[in-house]
């Protein structure tokens, strides 16, 4: 039976951006949360799983290896990271649907499961409300949507994640942009006044920073 440790290793070693690209990919598996939260989140699912702002396609990656075959699509401004993604999954033999785009208009239609883990921090003000929003009318329309993000008013965590995100930027990980992160208050009450059904829960893991697990649904 392949064990986790053998599945990460696995899914590391698939990408050729050297060490330090591979040790990246090993350390993230093995340290964050969101991958496991989101493999039992997709448990009994089998339509469409809409990856927003998905990197490398890790997630993708992670639930085909720990035997979830949904269909999966995944998109992200990165050209590089979707390249390296193709490649990698490739490598594997499991090509991953993953496509350079915005996540403002990507189709969300005919999606089961979407999800959006670490980006709404990334939207000045007047999109990230539009983005919500759109994400909202998602659930209402019958997609249970799974966000992961930083918020603020954590204390040391967030002042943790903030740092962390100025870091990417200094390494080039991120090119630029805004790091605006939301109120959990806020996120709740707008899903909520959009008629949707939220549940919370911290998920920082061994982490330090300040993340929270939002799972968004329409209200029955």
């Amino acid at each position: 039976m392949t064990t986790q440790r053998a599945v990460i290793k696995k899914i590391a070693q698939s990408f050729s951006g050297g060490r330090w690209l591979r040790g990246y990919i090993q350390g993230k598996l093995t340290a964050d949360p969101v991958f496991d939260t989101a493999l039992t989140a997709v448990q009994g699912t089998s339509g469409m799983i809409v990856d927003l702002g998905c990197g490398l396609g890790l997630l993708g990656l992670f639930l085909y290896f720990h035997g979830h075959d949904a269909k999966y699509r995944g998109c992200d401004l990165g050209g590089w990271k979707i390249i390296a993604g193709i490649n990698a999954s490739n490598r594997l033999g499991h090509q991953l649907d993953l496509q350079q785009g915005n996540l403002l208009n990507f189709p969300l239609d005919n999606a089961e499961i979407i999800c959006a883990f670490d980006i709404l921090h990334y939207l000045p003000k007047r999109e990230q409300e539009f983005f919500i929003r759109r994400l909202a009318s998602a659930a209402r329309n019958g997609s249970t949507v799974l966000i992961r993000n930083g918020v603020r008013g954590c204390g040391w965590r967030s002042i943790m994640t903030l740092l962390e995100e100025w870091w990417t930027r200094m390494t080039g990980w991120i090119q630029g942009g805004t790091i605006n992160f939301p109120e959990l208050k806020h996120l709740i009450s707008t899903f909520e006044k959009e008629r949707c059904q939220v549940e919370t829960k911290p998920l920082w893991g061994k982490t330090p920073f300040s993340s929270y697990w939002l799972r968004v649904s329409s209200q029955h």
